[in-house]
């Protein structure tokens, strides 16, 4: 079977950029033709792993900026509609999967919607209104909606009737566990004011007062980097946290840490809670919508009231202090990671394309 993913821009390392570069993996280890079909090209190199077999192509050599004015990045999208349109790989694929809604709306101006599966990992209210209206009536000619957690199927049931839920798969191999005795701690993620960067900032103070021989690496690049750079040294943090950027070998960061925090406002799943876990880290994060509290009903972590930067700081001390707790939680871990392993995902996306694409073409290449 031939699979095509259509996403934004693949190197600019997000969440949904290392999940697509997983579900390529996944699919092309099952034998299927696979390829990732890149709208624009921010930087040189991919941040993630792809399998050789994995075909990766860029539209252009552009970078799509927020910052841009609304009609030049309107005039932008329809400059790429045409090469959606005339790209042979998406042409020639029996299903296009779409990544981010940039992505999903160019393939609907493309005519490509009725060959093509949409994905949504955002919170369903990230966009005002207005933009959920069209976001609503453009999923409608796709062939499915894929979400993240029945949660989110609830809330698009009043306006679509073809949506599935398939979770994020665990998108690293995990590394056994070596970070017992680390008094290393370890946060990931895209440095943008959703991420709440700012807030674990203004926990730490207190935190490396008491533990002076504790640090903090922090990986994800962002617009927030010279921001939260400044933060760090105005809060006299210099010496105890670290900005890492990306790393392409962060299950050996995870598996070398104490435990992780996730200081988010808000989480469409929070796959740096399923990274930890499989490498046996404990994690500390807010109790934020949507991801956290489900990942971690079955233990396997602290979970703190939605931005109390004092009950943060108070967890972070906690899991420092406490090596037995550490311990019982990192036990815990694998009840997080095992409903994401990728035999069982991958059934699911199998049974997907059964459901929708003529069954002779699902058979495996």
């Amino acid at each position: 079977m031939k699979i095509a993913f259509l996403i934004q821009d693949v190197t600019t390392g997000g969440g949904t950029e290392r999940v697509t570069c997983s579900l390529a993996n996944m699919f092309a280890k099952q034998g299927h033709v696979v390829s990732v079909v890149s709208i624009f090209r921010k930087n040189e190199n991919l941040p993630f792993v792809v399998e050789p077999q994995v075909d990766v192509k860029y539209l252009s050599l552009d970078n799509y900026d927020l910052s841009m004015s609304i009609l030049k990045r309107i005039g932008t999208i329809i400059k790429q509609v045409h090469h959606v349109k005339s790209c042979g790989i998406i042409q020639d694929a029996d299903v296009v999967i779409s990544q981010k809604l940039l992505a999903t709306f160019t393939l609907w101006l493309a005519g490509l919607a009725h060959k093509s599966i949409a994905c949504d990992h955002f919170l369903y209210e990230t966009y005002p209104p207005f933009i959920r209206r069209i976001r609503n009536l453009v999923y409608k000619s796709f062939l499915s909606l894929v979400v993240l957690t029945e949660k989110d199927r609830q809330k698009y049931l009043s306006s679509l009737s073809r949506i599935d839920v398939i979770p994020n798969v665990l998108p690293i191999i995990p590394v056994p566990y070596v970070g017992k005795d680390s008094k290393k701690i370890i946060s990931v993620g895209r440095l943008e004011e959703e991420k709440g960067y700012d807030m674990l900032l203004q926990a730490l103070p207190k935190v490396f007062k008491k533990h002076p021989d504790w640090k903090l690496n922090i990986f994800g690049e962002g617009s927030q980097y010279r921001e939260l750079v400044k933060r760090r040294d105005e809060l006299k943090l210099t010496n105890f946290v670290s900005f890492k950027g990306y790393s392409k070998n962060i299950e050996l960061e995870y598996a070398q840490s104490a435990f992780c925090v996730i200081p988010s406002r808000f989480e469409s799943f929070s796959l740096t809670i399923l990274e930890a876990a499989a490498c046996g880290l404990p994690v500390v994060s807010f109790d934020c919508p949507e991801g956290p509290r489900a990942l971690l009903a079955n233990g396997g972590g602290l979970l703190v009231p939605p931005e109390n930067v004092e009950e943060l700081t108070n967890a972070i001390n906690i899991m420092i202090e406490d090596e037995d707790l550490r311990g019982k939680l990192a036990s815990q871990s694998q009840n997080v990671v095992r409903p994401y392993a990728p035999e069982g995902i991958y059934q699911k996306w199998l049974s997907l394309f059964q459901e929708y694409i003529p069954k002779a073409s699902c058979k495996q290449a």
